[in-house]
């Protein structure tokens, strides 16, 4: 089971082997007037599919509130200190970190207290994950195809969050607000001429949920020569989702990385 956590989302993925229908995915309707936590405790009040039980419960959680640390510094009993360093005005967070050795890097992100309890109270062996966590290793591992710098601009809920590479190795990830394609656009140009990227050779690969993805693109190849759309069916095409566009990409990437 995977419990994806949004800031105005809230999804649920399942995978039974020896079912008749071995995958399962479905978007919990959510109630905007009430919180995250308030939602999430009706669902796994009603959601039958919560009710099941499974070998091993994952959770991704979304928040841009992460922040990066190379390995080679990373200490486990500094994580409550480094997230308060970089997001002073959190309250009531549960502090959780995920290692990415391949990558070299360490991810300390926040979690909502009572969302944390509520699954924990629920499911005590759940593991806990950023987005960027999932997104980091599986871009990682596709930029090693080639020379040349890329950038991924990953559009999800009202956010697009880039994450830059060169020769496999992570240079920088930020998430921006956005509203309109033309937010996009502004913040692809702005963050690859701060990163030095080349106009002509460097690459920009979009992939996203809303629907704007294939608009972004085309409109960015009046600036950019290589942006493409991420064929989401190829990039997945062995895994049990099999690429749906209806499934949120991170959580994908998730049950494909195999953490």
């Amino acid at each position: 089971m995977s419990i994806r956590i949004a800031t105005n989302g809230l999804s649920f993925c399942s995978y039974t082997p020896l079912a008749s229908s071995p995958f399962e995915y479905k978007v919990f309707d959510v109630q905007p007037t009430i919180s995250m936590a308030a939602n999430l405790k009706n669902a796994l009040l009603h959601e039958p599919m919560l009710k099941e039980e499974f070998q091993r419960v994952n959770v991704l959680i979304t928040s841009p509130h992460a922040t990066f640390v190379p390995v080679v510094d990373f200490k486990a009993e500094s994580v409550e200190d480094v997230y308060a360093y970089n997001f002073p005005k959190d309250q009531s967070m549960h502090i959780s970190y995920n290692v990415l050795r391949r990558s070299g890097v360490a991810i300390v992100f926040g979690i909502d207290k009572n969302i944390y309890q509520l699954l924990i109270d629920d499911f005590p062996r759940a593991r806990f994950y950023a987005s960027a966590s999932t997104l980091i290793e599986f871009f990682g591992h596709k930029s090693l195809e080639g020379e040349n710098g890329k950038l991924f601009a990953y559009l999800h809920e009202k956010e697009m969050t880039l994450y830059a590479f060169s020769t496999g190795r992570m240079q920088c990830v930020n998430t921006f607000n956005v509203t309109a394609v033309e937010d996009c656009m502004y913040y692809i140009l702005n963050f690859s001429k701060q990163l030095g990227f080349r106009q002509m050779d460097d690459e920009v690969f979009v992939v996203g949920d809303t629907g704007r993805e294939q608009d972004l693109a085309g409109r960015m190849q009046n600036f950019l020569k290589n942006v493409v759309v991420i064929d989401r069916k190829a990039d997945f095409r062995t895994s049990i989702t099999g690429g749906n566009a209806i499934i949120p990409y991170d959580l994908q990437t998730l049950l494909v990385c195999g953490f």
